[in-house]
């Protein structure tokens, strides 16, 4: 088999139509030489749709709080409108997608995180159904939608998402696109390297902040639990030649 990446879409850029369509132009290309996992989130989106349907929503340590009308219209942006959206892109690029959420043949299972309402934390990754498509030469396109183990849908951070199916797939590398150049010290430059053993004292002392906090603890989960690389990256600016920060061990 092709060597396999994992690439984390998101943020900003699924409401960045040209980004969006270069992106997807430059994964076509990648994936003519690489295995590839597609995992997306859509925090915007779901944010427009709850305004739109006067849903107040809130953050816990960038976090989404997650209720049952939350629930609701998060499957509904992230499974259905944007999944779908980037499946479509894909195949305009001649790539065999195929579009699923984590909730698809109880792919990852998740515990909830009470705290935060409807939202799962994963325990389970049941590899089956992806390592199908994978080998049948589709790419999967997951959204960030898993369920408990009675089946109840659950919202996912979809960074943490991308992280357990880069361990459980063992995956060359992970790649987190985001709509900033990497993480930024406090003068506003990129961190081209973070070391694993830095990442806490970086989030003690306010560098990281907000929803990069879960972004690059996902980082260092990854590559404490074996995948090499992981990368944050300026989605603005490519996938085949990153500008960003790396995590390493």
């Amino acid at each position: 088999m092709k060597p396999l990446i994992v690439v984390k879409f998101g943020g900003s850029l699924t409401k960045n139509t040209k980004a969006q369509k270069e992106f997807l132009k430059e994964l076509s290309k990648i994936s003519q030489k690489q295995k590839i996992i597609l995992v997306h989130g859509g925090g915007p989106e779901v944010s427009f749709l709850l305004e739109k349907f006067s849903i107040r929503s809130k953050f816990v340590n960038g976090l989404r709080f997650t209720d049952e009308k939350v629930l609701s219209v998060a499957e509904m942006a992230l499974s259905g409108k944007i999944n779908k959206n980037l499946v479509a892109g894909l195949l305009k690029n001649n790539v065999k997608a195929v579009g699923i959420s984590a909730k698809d043949a109880k792919s990852v299972i998740c515990k909830q995180v009470k705290n935060l309402g409807f939202v799962g934390d994963p325990i389970k990754v049941n590899k089956k159904l992806i390592e199908v498509l994978l080998k049948e030469n589709f790419l999967p396109v997951i959204a960030s939608i898993a369920c408990d183990n009675k089946s109840n849908s659950l919202n996912v951070n979809a960074d943490t998402l991308a992280s357990v199916l880069a361990i459980a797939f063992k995956a060359q590398k992970l790649i987190f696109l985001t709509d900033v150049c990497g993480v930024l010290d406090r003068n506003k430059k990129t961190i081209k390297e973070i070391k694993v053993k830095n990442v806490n004292y970086l989030i003690k002392d306010r560098t990281i902040t907000g929803g990069m906090i879960p972004k690059i603890q996902a980082c260092a989960n990854s590559i404490k639990k074996g995948v090499k690389e992981v990368w944050i990256i300026d989605g603005l600016k490519g996938v085949i030649e990153m500008k960003g920060t790396v995590v390493k061990k």
